[in-house]
């Protein structure tokens, strides 16, 4: 109701403030289908969110991270630059495995999915750099998959929390 009464006179720019918080995953997509067709009449929307997969979502991103602009580009863009590599893997026992991975100054992430580790690195190669930290680890599954805006802008707040 709030995005009818805000686009009804159709404005040429629209501010919204994370405006699917608390918005079930169905009725989300259909806010994300106006959204769309309401940028394609015309109008320019910028709106603030903490769910990546809505910023992956948009066609220009800023990362803002305590008042500071961290990086402004495509979803693509920002990904490309940050130069990650990501896998994932199954391994037991996984939370030792996990502990082990975070212990590398090499790896800038570790989150774990189920049974399944999602890793990334800037160090160039996973594979090897993964495997030797896990020698001797159970490593039943192993992947290298394409990284994402959420994995881009955890490895930018963990630069500057270590700056």
């Amino acid at each position: 109701m709030a995005l009818a009464s805000a686009t009804i006179h159709e404005p040429p720019l629209l501010f919204l403030d994370e405006p699917t918080a608390g918005v079930d995953p169905v009725s989300r997509r259909d806010f994300w289908d106006q959204i769309h067709r309401i940028a394609s009449l015309g109008t320019t929307v910028l709106m603030t969110t903490h769910y990546m997969d809505e910023a992956e979502r948009c066609h220009r991103l800023a990362f803002i991270f305590r008042g500071r602009m961290l990086d402004v580009g495509t979803p693509a863009e920002i990904v490309e630059r940050r130069g990650l590599t990501v896998a994932e893997l199954e391994v037991d026992p996984t939370t030792e495995a996990a502990e082990r991975l975070r212990g590398k100054p090499e790896i800038d992430a570790v989150s774990h999915y189920g049974r399944t580790l999602r890793v990334a690195t800037r160090a160039g190669d996973a594979s090897s750099l993964i495997r030797t930290a896990l020698d001797g680890y159970a490593i039943r599954d192993y992947r290298e998959v394409r990284p994402s805006v959420e994995d881009a802008f955890v490895s930018m707040v963990r630069d500057q929390e270590a700056a």
